[in-house]
């Protein structure tokens, strides 16, 4: 059954859906219990009825199986789509899927330097095919969900056609400037899965690389690539000791994304 109709379904109630697949196994599992229990409780009967001294002692009577307990934990509802938590959870992925994806990408093509990629002694060798396979897989996800929401909401985003970084860079920038509404959808649900699988999926393939927590972006206040995700969620910038929020990053994020079409642009003109 259902943990309930309006549990949020993200990892908050990870936990809780885990804890009532294991009581709807464990109520299946009392009902096959019960019908051998009625079966020998009548056989008991039966031997019961017809046993008197001095014959040997009295059939034992077997136990009625006991009943499995509901689960008690507390489960997350939605509000409406989601709880509080989750889209946190959902943004911090898709920030990650990006940078997770620029350190794979430049680890296959040689293009990390020494002072990213640090000692790298007992590290597996990346497959060049397998990691291309996985970011494409990756971006074609991403950009679906940003093609059909810009469509349906009139923007001018149109995804494109290659899947080098500059292309994840503006998709994942989009997404991440409308997931707030995105995340009021209630088509969101796949959408939000499916972030949080590949950024397991990516992080998974790079080992936990800690090259994955350094930013993309300079810092605001020194413009030093020193940014650094710690364990508390902040980003922190190694050279002049800078704080920022997950929020205050992504906005950064978005304009340095906006800045480099505006160059490229005028490159081309």
């Amino acid at each position: 059954m259902p943990i309930d109709p309006l549990a949020c379904p993200g990892v908050c109630n990870r936990r809780a859906r885990r804890a009532w697949e294991e009581y709807d196994q464990a109520v299946i599992d009392h009902a096959e219990a019960m019908d051998i229990y009625v079966e020998k409780h009548s056989m008991y009967r039966a031997a019961f009825a017809v046993w008197h001294p001095p014959l040997a002692s009295p059939p034992i009577e077997p136990r009625e199986p006991a009943r499995p307990e509901p689960p008690a934990m507390q489960v997350f509802r939605a509000n409406p789509v989601w709880c509080r938590r989750c889209p946190r959870a959902i943004r911090g992925a898709l920030y990650q899927i990006n940078e997770t994806a620029a350190v794979l990408y430049a680890d296959i093509t040689g293009h990390r330097s020494a002072v990213i990629t640090g000692p790298n002694a007992g590290r597996k060798p990346l497959n060049p095919t397998e990691v291309i396979e996985l970011l494409d897989n990756v971006y074609g996800d991403l950009v679906e969900v940003a093609g059909y929401w810009a469509e349906a909401r009139g923007h001018p985003f149109r995804p494109l056609p290659s899947r080098g970084s500059h292309a994840r860079n503006i998709t994942i920038s989009y997404l991440l400037g409308e997931l707030d509404n995105i995340l009021l959808h209630p088509g969101s649900v796949e959408f939000g899965g499916k972030v949080l699988h590949w950024e397991r999926k990516l992080l998974n393939m790079a080992k936990a690389d800690p090259a994955s927590r350094r930013s993309p972006i300079r810092c605001p206040r020194c413009r030093d690539r020193e940014l650094y995700r710690e364990d508390d969620g902040y980003f922190k910038c190694r050279s002049c000791e800078r704080l920022l929020t997950q929020e205050e990053h992504d906005d950064y994020y978005a304009d340095e994304v906006d800045e480099y079409d505006h160059e490229q642009e005028a490159h081309v003109s």
